[in-house]
């Protein structure tokens, strides 16, 4: 199963010009907790998170004028949307991330896919909840990767 089948697609991004305001507003309108942030071609560069606003922003009392490229985070972690599902939830956690953009064979994005799409499609064979007992524990062996077989289909 690819990770087209299980992404959100049509999302909103932001440019990295935007503001944490703007950003904080397209939040709540989605009721999402994470927007991408692309490049003028479209290409993934970062991603703003409702943590990068509260870390980043309030504890340092910065204006909310402050723009999405000095708060966001970057490199952000992409999967192609024709992967197999299994590596989408290997990525997850290995990188400790609970969503990823996804894009196409030209590296734009299309969609996001995060823990809580495979759990509404009922992927329930185990994948979904190992990744998350990954993301939610600190990394104790930080030169252990994942691998797509640590996930079986």
């Amino acid at each position: 199963m690819e990770v087209k089948q299980f992404m959100t697609d049509g999302i909103e991004a932001l440019t990295p010009t935007e503001t944490v305001l703007n950003a904080s507003r397209l939040m709540k309108k989605h009721n999402v907790g994470s927007i991408p942030v692309i490049d003028e071609n479209s290409k993934v560069i970062g991603l703003v998170t409702d943590r990068d606003i509260v870390i980043r922003v309030f504890a340092d009392i910065l204006p909310m004028s402050t723009k999405i490229e000095d708060i966001m985070t970057h490199p952000v972690y992409t999967i192609e949307q024709h992967s197999e599902v299994g590596l989408a939830i290997s990525l997850m956690a290995d990188k400790q991330v609970r969503r990823l953009p996804v894009v196409d064979h030209d590296q734009k994005l299309v969609g996001m896919i995060s823990l809580g799409d495979l759990a509404v499609h009922q992927l329930t064979d185990g994948r979904a909840e190992i990744a998350l007992k990954e993301i939610s524990e600190p990394n104790t062996n930080p030169n252990r990767d994942l691998e797509v077989d640590d996930f079986p289909l």
